[in-house]
């Protein structure tokens, strides 16, 4: 009996199907917005696919026009979106067990591009704020850049876990392009300082401003409220000013991250 389930375990291990979960798939393009004709680039590569397993995609560009199927995701499907509007590209991934996940992208045809907003496939709100080591920046200016900009504060204990994987992103990709921006819900500005020096967190750009844990002008800005949204709180923007991720900075794909560089 022992040697039996050894090898049913073996098996799975060899194969790759003994947990049953679906593909997991991300859709990315480092264009999504821009006037017509837009040509978009997106690439299948960044979805995580057990080695050896054989699966079959289907790409629907959200146009109307005839969608892209194949079964090797290690490319970059080419397509333009030739008069303006909103589309929901989405691409689908089946194994061959059946079971599928997918992924969707915002593409905006437009001269003015996408809305300003927090979501993702917005354009993120723009904002001059003081800077920690006495400086000022303006989020716009960092345009052809990605930026990673987070809401933390020094008060905030999952806040503080997270700052070495903030570190980590900003070690491996700032030589490609990735800027951090740290906005800090500190009451004072000090506590901030102290932290990051101290922990040799230098390398981000560190902006505070007053308000607090109750909300600073850039805080509300971004509807991001200590008692009512939690943090750290990541908002990823790619080179064009366009919200790609929102959520908890630990849940950030690298890949989704290195498709935006």
């Amino acid at each position: 009996m022992i040697v039996f389930v050894g090898l049913v375990l073996l098996f799975g291990m060899l194969f790759g199907c003994s947990d049953g979960e679906k593909p997991r798939v991300l859709l990315n393009a480092p264009v999504v917005s821009g006037p017509a004709p837009l040509a978009v680039a997106f690439d299948l590569s960044h979805s995580k696919i057990p080695q050896g397993a054989s699966v079959q995609y289907t790409l629907d560009f959200g146009d109307g026009t005839p969608t892209a199927t194949g079964t090797d995701l290690n490319i970059i499907v080419h397509h333009t979106y030739e008069i303006p509007g909103t589309f929901t590209a989405r691409l689908t991934v089946t194994d061959a067990e059946g079971r599928r996940g997918e992924d969707s992208l915002t593409i905006t045809v437009s001269d003015d591009g996408p809305p300003v907003g927090t979501d993702v496939g917005m354009t993120a709100p723009d904002f001059t704020a003081h800077t920690t080591d006495g400086g000022e920046i303006t989020l716009s200016d960092y345009r052809g850049q990605v930026v990673l900009l987070e809401f933390w504060g020094a008060w905030c204990t999952p806040c503080k876990a997270s700052m070495p994987r903030l570190q980590d992103l900003y070690d491996r990709y700032h030589a490609q392009g990735l800027v951090v921006i740290a906005v800090s819900t500190d009451p004072d500005e000090q506590d901030t300082i102290d932290f990051l020096t101290e922990n040799d967190y230098t390398d981000f750009i560190s902006v505070w401003a007053p308000g607090g844990k109750h909300g600073s002008p850039i805080t509300k800005l971004y509807g991001v409220d200590s008692s009512l949204v939690g943090i750290p709180r990541t908002y990823l923007i790619d080179r064009q000013g366009v919200i790609r991720y929102v959520g908890h900075p630990l849940d950030l794909d690298d890949q989704l991250v290195e498709g935006l560089l």
